[in-house]
C-alpha cells in the first residue's frame, strides 16, 4: 500500500470510531483472483452483460481444453490441464475479468465505500 492509502485507510477508520460503529474490512487481491476465476461464473457474467451466445460460444472455444505445461533447466512437465482463471498474456483477458467483477460487485459496489490499490481493492462495511 502507498502512504495515501494508507493515510485514506486511518481516516476511515477514524470517522467510524468516532461514531462509535463498527468498521468490517474485505481485502481482495486482484492478481490472485485472475488466476482463479472460475470458467462458469465467467459465462454467467457475460450473459449478464448481455453478449451474445455467438460470442461467448466462441470465447469458451478458446477455453476448452487447456493445457500447459513447466520448463525447467532440466526439461518439461507433463501438460496440466488448466481448468481456471484467464489465459495469462492474452488481449481477452483483462477484458473478460473486468466483466466479471463489474457483475459479481454491482450490488455491493453502490452501497459501501470502497478503495482501490494498484491490485488490491478493500471494501468497508
Amino acid at each position: 500500500m502507498t502512504t495515501d492509502a494508507l493515510f485514506a485507510l486511518k481516516v476511515i477508520v477514524e470517522k467510524y470510531r468516532e461514531k462509535q460503529r463498527e468498521l468490517h474490512c474485505v481485502f481482495i487481491d486482484l492478481e490472485k483472483a485472475y488466476d482463479r476465476v472460475p470458467r462458469e461464473e465467467m459465462w454467467y457474467c457475460l450473459r449478464a452483460k448481455g453478449v451474445t451466445a455467438k460470442y461467448i460460444k466462441v470465447i469458451q472455444e478458446m477455453y476448452e481444453g487447456n493445457e500447459t505445461v513447466v520448463r525447467r533447466d532440466v526439461g518439461s512437465t507433463e501438460p496440466l490441464y488448466v481448468r481456471v482463471g484467464l489465459h495469462q498474456g492474452s488481449a481477452l483477458s483483462p477484458l473478460l475479468f473486468a466483466i466479471v467483477m463489474d457483475v459479481l460487485t454491482d450490488p455491493i459496489r453502490h452501497e459501501v465505500p470502497w478503495n482501490m490499490y494498484a491490485d488490491d481493492v478493500v471494501l468497508f462495511e
